[in-house]
Protein backbone atom coordinates (compact mmCIF):
# COMPACT_ATOMS: atom_id res chain seq x y z
CA UNK A 1 0.00 0.00 0.00
CA UNK A 2 1.38 3.08 -0.93
CA UNK A 3 1.75 5.83 1.63
CA UNK A 4 0.03 9.35 0.51
CA UNK A 5 1.18 12.53 1.38
CA UNK A 6 -1.67 14.38 3.99
CA UNK A 7 -1.77 17.63 1.65
CA UNK A 8 -1.90 16.48 -2.17
CA UNK A 9 -2.01 19.65 -3.19
CA UNK A 10 1.90 19.71 -2.41
CA UNK A 11 2.81 16.50 -3.99
CA UNK A 12 2.75 18.03 -7.88
CA UNK A 13 3.67 20.68 -9.65
CA UNK A 14 0.02 22.59 -9.92
CA UNK A 15 -0.30 22.13 -6.45
CA UNK A 16 2.71 24.34 -6.00
CA UNK A 17 1.50 26.99 -8.73
CA UNK A 18 -1.59 27.30 -7.08
CA UNK A 19 0.07 28.25 -3.65
CA UNK A 20 2.82 30.24 -4.97
CA UNK A 21 -0.09 32.28 -6.95
CA UNK A 22 -1.96 32.70 -3.82
CA UNK A 23 1.08 33.88 -1.57
CA UNK A 24 4.03 35.67 -3.94
CA UNK A 25 3.07 36.05 -7.45
CA UNK A 26 1.70 39.93 -6.62
CA UNK A 27 5.09 40.96 -5.20
CA UNK A 28 6.72 39.24 -8.03
CA UNK A 29 4.67 41.22 -10.64
CA UNK A 30 5.52 44.25 -8.40
CA UNK A 31 9.03 43.74 -8.80
CA UNK A 32 9.07 43.81 -12.36
CA UNK A 33 6.90 46.73 -12.90
CA UNK A 34 3.70 44.72 -13.78
CA UNK A 35 0.25 45.50 -11.75
CA UNK A 36 -1.15 42.34 -9.56
CA UNK A 37 -2.99 39.77 -12.05
CA UNK A 38 -7.19 39.70 -12.09
CA UNK A 39 -7.89 36.74 -13.64
CA UNK A 40 -5.44 33.42 -13.93
CA UNK A 41 -6.39 30.85 -15.94
CA UNK A 42 -5.40 27.40 -16.78
CA UNK A 43 -4.88 26.72 -20.68
CA UNK A 44 -7.15 24.71 -21.90
CA UNK A 45 -5.02 21.86 -23.38
CA UNK A 46 -1.37 20.84 -23.70
CA UNK A 47 0.78 18.31 -22.05
CA UNK A 48 1.89 21.33 -19.77
CA UNK A 49 -1.48 22.91 -19.05
CA UNK A 50 -1.33 21.98 -15.02
CA UNK A 51 1.69 23.65 -14.37
CA UNK A 52 1.31 26.75 -16.67
CA UNK A 53 -0.82 30.00 -15.67
CA UNK A 54 -2.64 32.80 -18.15
CA UNK A 55 -2.15 36.02 -16.22
CA UNK A 56 -4.72 38.57 -17.04
CA UNK A 57 -3.12 42.21 -15.87
CA UNK A 58 -5.09 45.31 -14.16
CA UNK A 59 -3.92 47.06 -17.04
CA UNK A 60 -5.26 44.78 -19.48
CA UNK A 61 -1.79 43.17 -20.33
CA UNK A 62 -1.42 39.45 -20.51
CA UNK A 63 1.57 37.31 -19.28
CA UNK A 64 2.63 33.71 -18.90
CA UNK A 65 3.49 31.86 -16.01
CA UNK A 66 5.64 28.67 -16.02
CA UNK A 67 6.44 26.20 -13.57
CA UNK A 68 8.67 23.22 -14.00
CA UNK A 69 10.98 20.87 -11.11
CA UNK A 70 14.20 22.64 -11.70
CA UNK A 71 16.04 19.13 -11.33
CA UNK A 72 14.29 17.25 -13.73
CA UNK A 73 15.52 15.47 -16.85
CA UNK A 74 14.97 17.70 -19.52
CA UNK A 75 15.62 21.05 -17.70
CA UNK A 76 12.29 22.43 -18.76
CA UNK A 77 12.63 25.97 -17.37
CA UNK A 78 15.67 26.15 -18.08
CA UNK A 79 15.57 24.83 -21.68
CA UNK A 80 12.61 27.23 -22.54
CA UNK A 81 14.22 30.23 -20.78
CA UNK A 82 17.89 29.18 -23.14
CA UNK A 83 15.44 29.28 -26.62
CA UNK A 84 13.39 32.17 -25.61
CA UNK A 85 16.99 33.86 -25.46
CA UNK A 86 18.38 32.55 -28.19
CA UNK A 87 15.72 32.55 -30.42
CA UNK A 88 14.79 36.47 -29.83
CA UNK A 89 18.37 37.40 -31.03
CA UNK A 90 18.27 36.20 -33.97
CA UNK A 91 15.41 38.18 -34.87
CA UNK A 92 12.29 35.33 -34.25
CA UNK A 93 8.85 36.13 -32.80
CA UNK A 94 9.22 34.73 -29.66
CA UNK A 95 7.78 35.85 -25.82
CA UNK A 96 10.12 38.03 -23.75
CA UNK A 97 10.89 36.39 -20.14
CA UNK A 98 10.95 39.00 -17.58
CA UNK A 99 11.72 36.92 -14.46
CA UNK A 100 13.36 33.31 -13.75
CA UNK A 101 13.71 31.85 -10.25
CA UNK A 102 14.08 28.61 -8.23
CA UNK A 103 11.92 28.24 -5.44
CA UNK A 104 11.67 25.74 -2.62
CA UNK A 105 9.38 23.20 -2.98
CA UNK A 106 7.64 21.86 0.52
CA UNK A 107 9.16 18.82 1.98
CA UNK A 108 12.48 18.86 0.35
CA UNK A 109 10.89 16.73 -3.05
CA UNK A 110 12.73 19.30 -5.44
CA UNK A 111 12.98 22.82 -6.27
CA UNK A 112 10.63 24.67 -8.41
CA UNK A 113 11.98 27.05 -11.24
CA UNK A 114 9.32 29.88 -12.10
CA UNK A 115 9.53 31.73 -15.58
CA UNK A 116 7.12 34.82 -16.32
CA UNK A 117 7.27 35.86 -20.03
CA UNK A 118 4.63 37.61 -22.36
CA UNK A 119 1.83 36.27 -23.79
CA UNK A 120 1.86 35.95 -27.69
CA UNK A 121 -0.85 37.93 -28.60
CA UNK A 122 -2.60 36.65 -32.07
CA UNK A 123 -4.51 33.64 -33.45
CA UNK A 124 -3.55 30.22 -34.25
CA UNK A 125 -3.21 29.12 -38.13
CA UNK A 126 -6.54 27.59 -38.91
CA UNK A 127 -7.58 25.92 -41.73
CA UNK A 128 -9.29 28.97 -43.13
CA UNK A 129 -5.76 29.91 -43.85
CA UNK A 130 -4.85 26.70 -45.90
CA UNK A 131 -5.14 28.54 -49.20
CA UNK A 132 -3.39 31.96 -47.60
CA UNK A 133 0.33 32.32 -49.86
CA UNK A 134 1.58 34.65 -47.76
CA UNK A 135 1.31 33.07 -44.24
CA UNK A 136 2.67 29.92 -46.65
CA UNK A 137 5.45 31.57 -47.29
CA UNK A 138 6.54 33.51 -43.76
CA UNK A 139 6.06 29.96 -43.06
CA UNK A 140 8.64 28.68 -45.14
CA UNK A 141 11.18 31.65 -44.29
CA UNK A 142 10.35 30.43 -39.97
CA UNK A 143 11.54 26.46 -41.05
CA UNK A 144 14.36 27.98 -43.79
CA UNK A 145 16.05 30.02 -40.73
CA UNK A 146 15.75 27.44 -37.99
CA UNK A 147 17.23 24.71 -40.03
CA UNK A 148 19.89 27.48 -41.25
CA UNK A 149 21.64 27.39 -37.58
CA UNK A 150 23.87 24.35 -37.80
CA UNK A 151 25.56 21.82 -34.88
CA UNK A 152 27.78 19.35 -35.21
CA UNK A 153 25.99 16.54 -33.00
CA UNK A 154 22.55 16.27 -32.33
CA UNK A 155 20.80 17.18 -28.76
CA UNK A 156 20.69 20.41 -26.61
CA UNK A 157 24.05 21.66 -25.75
CA UNK A 158 22.55 24.40 -23.84
CA UNK A 159 22.05 22.29 -21.27
CA UNK A 160 24.56 20.09 -21.44
CA UNK A 161 22.50 17.20 -23.59
CA UNK A 162 23.75 15.03 -26.33
CA UNK A 163 21.85 12.64 -28.03
CA UNK A 164 22.19 10.02 -30.46
CA UNK A 165 21.32 10.17 -33.90
CA UNK A 166 17.44 10.97 -33.86
CA UNK A 167 16.67 7.92 -36.10
CA UNK A 168 19.33 5.68 -34.55
CA UNK A 169 17.50 6.63 -30.84
CA UNK A 170 14.09 5.75 -33.05
CA UNK A 171 15.47 2.41 -33.41
CA UNK A 172 16.40 1.99 -30.03
CA UNK A 173 13.10 2.53 -29.02
CA UNK A 174 11.24 1.18 -31.70
CA UNK A 175 10.99 -2.88 -29.62
CA UNK A 176 9.42 -1.34 -26.53
CA UNK A 177 7.18 0.78 -28.84
CA UNK A 178 5.87 -2.19 -30.97
CA UNK A 179 5.20 -4.13 -27.85
CA UNK A 180 3.14 -1.44 -26.65
CA UNK A 181 1.34 -1.77 -30.12
CA UNK A 182 0.77 -5.20 -29.80
CA UNK A 183 -0.68 -5.25 -26.44
CA UNK A 184 -2.78 -2.45 -27.86
CA UNK A 185 -3.71 -3.64 -31.44
CA UNK A 186 -3.40 -7.34 -30.99
CA UNK A 187 -2.76 -10.07 -33.38
CA UNK A 188 -3.36 -8.03 -35.85
CA UNK A 189 -0.61 -6.15 -35.26
CA UNK A 190 1.99 -8.51 -33.80
CA UNK A 191 2.31 -10.36 -37.29
CA UNK A 192 3.62 -7.38 -38.62
CA UNK A 193 6.05 -6.11 -36.15
CA UNK A 194 9.29 -7.90 -36.99
CA UNK A 195 8.89 -6.94 -40.32
CA UNK A 196 8.96 -3.73 -39.62
CA UNK A 197 11.62 -3.71 -37.13
CA UNK A 198 13.41 -5.60 -40.38
CA UNK A 199 12.86 -2.63 -42.20
CA UNK A 200 13.95 -0.03 -39.98
CA UNK A 201 17.05 -1.81 -39.33
CA UNK A 202 17.99 -2.36 -43.13
CA UNK A 203 17.37 1.11 -44.43
CA UNK A 204 18.87 2.78 -41.36
CA UNK A 205 22.29 0.66 -42.42
CA UNK A 206 21.84 1.71 -45.69
CA UNK A 207 21.63 5.62 -44.46
CA UNK A 208 24.25 7.96 -44.45
CA UNK A 209 24.08 10.44 -41.14
CA UNK A 210 24.54 13.98 -41.78
CA UNK A 211 28.14 15.86 -41.52
CA UNK A 212 25.52 18.77 -38.95
CA UNK A 213 22.20 18.82 -38.03
CA UNK A 214 19.82 21.21 -38.16
CA UNK A 215 18.24 23.64 -35.15
CA UNK A 216 14.33 21.84 -35.86
CA UNK A 217 10.96 22.54 -34.10
CA UNK A 218 10.00 19.11 -33.32
CA UNK A 219 6.16 20.34 -32.10
CA UNK A 220 4.80 21.15 -35.76
CA UNK A 221 1.33 21.89 -34.89
CA UNK A 222 -0.98 24.33 -35.67
CA UNK A 223 -1.38 25.52 -32.45
CA UNK A 224 2.40 26.33 -31.93
CA UNK A 225 2.36 28.64 -34.70
CA UNK A 226 0.68 32.24 -34.18
CA UNK A 227 -0.41 34.88 -36.51
CA UNK A 228 0.39 38.11 -35.18
CA UNK A 229 -1.60 41.29 -35.54
CA UNK A 230 1.38 42.77 -37.69
CA UNK A 231 1.08 39.24 -40.09
CA UNK A 232 3.98 37.68 -39.06
CA UNK A 233 4.51 33.88 -37.29
CA UNK A 234 5.52 33.75 -33.98
CA UNK A 235 6.25 30.65 -32.32
CA UNK A 236 4.20 30.15 -28.81
CA UNK A 237 6.04 26.67 -27.43
CA UNK A 238 9.15 25.53 -28.56
CA UNK A 239 10.09 23.17 -25.72
CA UNK A 240 10.70 20.20 -28.05
CA UNK A 241 13.52 22.26 -29.87
CA UNK A 242 16.33 20.69 -30.40
CA UNK A 243 19.46 19.85 -32.92
CA UNK A 244 18.04 16.88 -35.24
CA UNK A 245 17.20 16.24 -38.55
CA UNK A 246 15.14 18.77 -40.20
CA UNK A 247 13.19 16.11 -42.40
CA UNK A 248 11.47 15.39 -39.26
CA UNK A 249 10.19 19.17 -39.24
CA UNK A 250 9.49 18.77 -42.48
CA UNK A 251 7.33 15.30 -42.11
CA UNK A 252 5.68 16.63 -39.07
CA UNK A 253 4.35 19.79 -41.13
CA UNK A 254 2.99 17.49 -43.85
CA UNK A 255 0.55 15.26 -41.48
CA UNK A 256 -0.08 17.54 -38.78
CA UNK A 257 -1.02 20.63 -41.06
CA UNK A 258 -3.19 20.92 -43.72
CA UNK A 259 -3.61 18.56 -46.64
CA UNK A 260 -0.86 17.15 -48.81
CA UNK A 261 -1.07 19.84 -51.85
CA UNK A 262 -0.45 22.84 -49.40
CA UNK A 263 2.46 20.12 -47.92
CA UNK A 264 3.59 20.27 -51.73
CA UNK A 265 3.50 23.86 -52.01
CA UNK A 266 4.91 24.22 -48.92
CA UNK A 267 7.85 21.60 -50.25
CA UNK A 268 8.72 23.48 -52.99
CA UNK A 269 8.95 26.98 -51.87
CA UNK A 270 11.18 25.11 -49.05
CA UNK A 271 13.73 23.22 -51.61
CA UNK A 272 13.70 26.96 -54.47
CA UNK A 273 15.71 28.48 -50.93
CA UNK A 274 17.31 25.44 -50.24
CA UNK A 275 18.06 23.16 -53.27
CA UNK A 276 20.95 21.26 -51.72
CA UNK A 277 18.59 19.37 -48.92
CA UNK A 278 16.35 18.09 -51.49
CA UNK A 279 18.01 15.13 -52.06
CA UNK A 280 19.11 13.98 -48.82
CA UNK A 281 15.36 14.72 -47.99
CA UNK A 282 14.26 12.65 -50.82
CA UNK A 283 16.61 9.68 -49.63
CA UNK A 284 15.68 9.73 -45.70
CA UNK A 285 11.56 11.11 -45.57
CA UNK A 286 10.55 7.71 -45.48
CA UNK A 287 12.86 6.46 -42.47
CA UNK A 288 11.57 10.10 -40.72
CA UNK A 289 7.57 9.23 -41.95
CA UNK A 290 8.02 5.66 -40.58
CA UNK A 291 9.49 6.95 -37.21
CA UNK A 292 6.91 9.13 -36.97
CA UNK A 293 4.02 6.78 -37.35
CA UNK A 294 5.69 4.62 -34.92
CA UNK A 295 5.93 7.50 -32.27
CA UNK A 296 2.40 8.23 -32.74
CA UNK A 297 0.63 4.94 -32.69
CA UNK A 298 2.86 4.34 -29.11
CA UNK A 299 1.30 7.12 -28.35
CA UNK A 300 -1.96 6.58 -28.76
CA UNK A 301 -1.50 3.00 -27.57
CA UNK A 302 -0.41 4.22 -23.80
CA UNK A 303 -3.49 6.26 -23.93
CA UNK A 304 -4.98 3.12 -24.16
CA UNK A 305 -3.62 1.39 -21.59
CA UNK A 306 -4.16 4.97 -19.62
CA UNK A 307 -8.28 4.60 -20.44
CA UNK A 308 -8.48 1.17 -20.19
CA UNK A 309 -7.73 1.22 -16.47
CA UNK A 310 -10.06 3.50 -15.76
CA UNK A 311 -12.63 1.57 -17.46
CA UNK A 312 -13.27 4.18 -19.61
CA UNK A 313 -14.48 2.55 -22.63
CA UNK A 314 -15.75 5.06 -24.82
CA UNK A 315 -11.85 7.04 -24.62
CA UNK A 316 -9.55 3.89 -24.88
CA UNK A 317 -11.87 2.81 -28.54
CA UNK A 318 -11.42 6.42 -29.84
CA UNK A 319 -7.49 5.86 -28.81
CA UNK A 320 -7.68 2.38 -30.57
CA UNK A 321 -9.01 3.80 -33.83
CA UNK A 322 -6.17 6.65 -33.84
CA UNK A 323 -3.62 3.55 -33.06
CA UNK A 324 -4.70 1.40 -36.05
CA UNK A 325 -4.91 4.61 -38.36
CA UNK A 326 -1.48 5.68 -37.39
CA UNK A 327 0.10 1.92 -37.63
CA UNK A 328 -1.72 1.54 -41.25
CA UNK A 329 0.10 4.38 -42.49
CA UNK A 330 2.99 3.03 -40.94
CA UNK A 331 2.93 -0.43 -42.85
CA UNK A 332 1.98 1.64 -46.08
CA UNK A 333 5.25 3.17 -45.05
CA UNK A 334 6.92 0.24 -45.04
CA UNK A 335 5.20 -1.43 -47.79
CA UNK A 336 3.49 -4.49 -45.80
Amino acid sequence: MKLRWPFATERRVSGFVDRFVANDLSAILASIGRPSAVKIERFAAGRSSTSVRHLILADGASLVLRAHFAASKNRKCQNHWHLMRYLSERGFRVPRVHFRQVFPFPRGKADVEILIEDFVEGHHVAQEMQDDATLRHRLVETFLSLHGDLKPWPGRPWIGKRSPDPLVAALNRAPSRFDRIRRALGDSAARQIEPCLKWFRENLARRTPPDSYELIHGDCNPLNFIVTPDGHIAMADVDDMVYGCFEADLVQLRWSFFDEHWWSQFCREYFEAAPARRERFDRTAHLFSAAFFLTKASRQAASIGRATKKRDRQTAEHRRAKCRRYWHLLLQTVHL
